[in-house]
């Protein structure tokens, strides 16, 4: 295990980060850890002899890194975005609010995103290029939300409906904001609007979708579906595969040449790597299969244990290339119930001679957190890799990953 006297390691400033507990409004109970002076806290604790043992643990190890915090209660999150340019954080709420968190001055904007019509959110995501324009997916429509930098009020630009009228579950921008997708729980079919021209066409397919996974650079669409089958348009001329893989959750490489596929019901993380440009569709597992089997650890004391490893949920990478966050689900184990692990897996990316990942660490929440539900890097983070976590306790959590050269491949 090598999180934290790898993190140690890496370049730490404590004045870069500093997130403090406040909250929008009563009854809308977010609470931010300051994770940077945990960490800290964490490294002046840990004593010559300890640090021996940690630098001569081996990669089967895992180290907790755990946030102190008080917890809230309710589960009331349902998606997270990060600004593409800002430190700002959107939350979407199940009463079908959106809040904004700025990161750099710890505060929650006073500013709402709230519509009578705005319901049972699915997804939101900020657009990139589009004017600071994030989309709200919901019962109603695709809700166009135009958020300006200084204290003007949001204003909404248009609803997007679906040709019948359907409700959306997920919607995703592409790389220059001039196409979303979106579908409707228990449809086959993926509507793209072109923001643009203000039109919509529908991607039809024979299976019903489970979610989208636009690449970071808008050349391919990866779509899950409840099938044993995955699906892949490539955007140039919208010709399609289908796969023969049951994907459970997926993440892109910031340069779309390497999309991260875990199986449905399985331990097994497979990178497949994109030869050459669209609209070939050449992508080829170029790498060993990232194993992430159930084992059962225990703390120092052998007082306490956890499940690390399970069934994969949710991927998410970083925009840098160099930390994957994963959640994932356990088998009962003796004492250990089966269900979501409260736990999120890290593992860190090399790029050179060829892609390895490897497991790096875990992130515990606060206590009373709960598990996961939403992870979520920041699209600009400078010093590296910042993860938020969203609780189903209603907490969310910052986690910095300090590196040296956070843009080197």
């Amino acid at each position: 295990g090598d999180s934290l006297t790898e993190e140690q390691d890496e370049e730490l400033d404590s004045g870069a980060l500093k997130l403090l507990k406040r909250a929008l409004k009563a009854g809308k109970s977010f609470l931010m850890d300051d994770e940077l002076a945990v960490l800290n806290r964490a490294l002046d604790a840990v004593g010559g002899a300890t640090q021996r043992i940690l630098k001569s643990a081996t990669d089967e190890d895992e180290l907790e890194l755990e946030a102190q915090e008080t917890s809230a209660s309710g589960e009331n999150i349902v998606d997270l975005s990060w600004h593409p340019t800002r430190n700002m954080l959107a939350v979407a709420q199940l009463d079908g609010v959106v809040t904004l968190y700025h990161v750099e001055s710890a505060s929650w904007d006073a500013r709402v995103l709230e519509h009578s019509k705005q319901v049972d959110i699915g997804s939101i995501e900020w657009g990139k290029f589009t004017g600071d324009t994030l989309a709200v997916a919901c019962r109603t429509g695709i809700f166009l939300w135009k958020v300006p930098q200084k204290n003007k009020e949001p204003v909404l630009q248009e609803i997007l409906k679906h040709p019948s009228n359907a409700g959306f579950t997920q919607v995703c921008w592409n790389a220059d904001g001039s196409l979303l997708a979106a579908f409707a729980k228990g449809s086959k079919s993926v509507i793209v609007f072109d923001a643009i021209f203000s039109r919509s066409t529908e991607l039809q397919s024979s299976y019903k979708l489970s979610s989208l996974h636009w690449s970071p650079t808008g050349e391919y669409l990866f779509v899950i579906t409840e099938s044993g089958v995955s699906l892949m348009w490539e955007t140039l001329t919208w010709k399609r595969e289908t796969w023969e893989v049951a994907a459970g959750g997926c993440g892109w490489s910031s340069d779309g040449r390497c999309l991260l596929v875990g199986l449905r019901n399985s331990a097994l993380l497979y990178p497949y790597i994109f030869q050459d440009c669209p609209p070939s569709i050449d992508a080829q597992i170029s790498s060993p299969a990232l194993g992430f089997a159930e084992k059962e650890l225990f703390s120092l004391d052998r007082s306490t244990s956890a499940i690390v490893g399970g069934k994969i949920q949710d991927v998410a990478w970083d925009p840098s290339g160099s930390r994957v966050a994963v959640t994932y689900r356990t088998s009962a184990i003796d004492s250990h119930q089966a269900g979501t692990a409260k736990l999120v897996a890290i593992f860190s990316v090399a790029w050179q001679p060829f892609l390895i990942f490897t497991r790096s660490g875990l992130l515990r929440g606060p206590p009373n957190a709960g598990v996961p539900r939403k992870l979520a890097f920041a699209s600009n983070f400078k010093h590296g890799a910042l993860l938020s976590v969203a609780w189903s306790s209603g907490l969310i959590s910052f986690y910095p990953f300090y590196l040296k050269d956070p843009k080197a491949p």
